[in-house]
């Protein structure tokens, strides 16, 4: 009887083309506690608030969403949370995923502080990521929540061509967060 190992060196022999590519599930818990998230983009914005990190951790854990990724995420869309690069959403709007920007020019999205902000960016996640009803007691905050195809995207890299035309768009959200775990295994070994 042939082992598993081998039986997958078989397939891969047999079928060359097929293309093994590991997913990251948007759905799972942080791994980066907010501490080390907020040293990461003070590192490169000294303005950054740390309650946002604090925000993307906590709300993230509520839905089992990833949300040390998720704040990778933002780094994207909003330039690194200094809004001067271009994004059509500005600092007091709270909007951390530019929701609700369908063509340049769009404001986008309000909300009224930093938790409802990283609620409603979470909670889109969380649309594409699965099927569940809000964990209960949630208010929907995210405006955009019943356009999304639930459960269509599970995975990070999955997100391309979905939340942004990018076809690079979650490798390159995964990209930021490969740099954040370097980050905070030195901020690690300092301590």
């Amino acid at each position: 009887m042939m082992k598993v190992p081998g039986l997958i060196l078989l397939l891969l022999f047999m079928f060359p083309f097929a293309r093994i590519e590991a997913k990251t599930p948007i759905l799972g818990t942080h791994c980066i506690g907010a501490e080390d998230m907020y040293q990461f983009v003070v590192s490169r914005n000294p303005d950054f608030p740390r309650e946002v990190a604090e925000a993307f951790c906590e709300v993230g854990a509520l839905y089992g969403v990833r949300g040390d990724i998720a704040l990778c995420q933002a780094i994207i869309e909003t330039g690194w949370f200094r809004f001067d690069n271009g994004p059509a959403v500005t600092p007091d709007a709270h909007n951390y995923c530019g929701m609700g920007v369908r063509k340049r020019g769009d404001r986008g999205c309000t909300f009224a502080d930093v938790r409802q902000g990283v609620t409603a960016m979470i909670q889109h996640l969380y649309a594409y990521a699965c099927t569940h009803e809000l964990p209960e007691g949630e208010e929907l905050l995210d405006p955009r929540f019943r356009y999304v195809d639930r459960g269509s995207a599970k995975s990070w890299e999955a997100l391309s061509g979905r939340w942004a035309m990018n076809p690079r768009y979650g490798k390159d959200i995964l990209n930021i967060y490969k740099n954040m775990e370097r980050h905070s295994s030195r901020l690690q070994s300092q301590r």
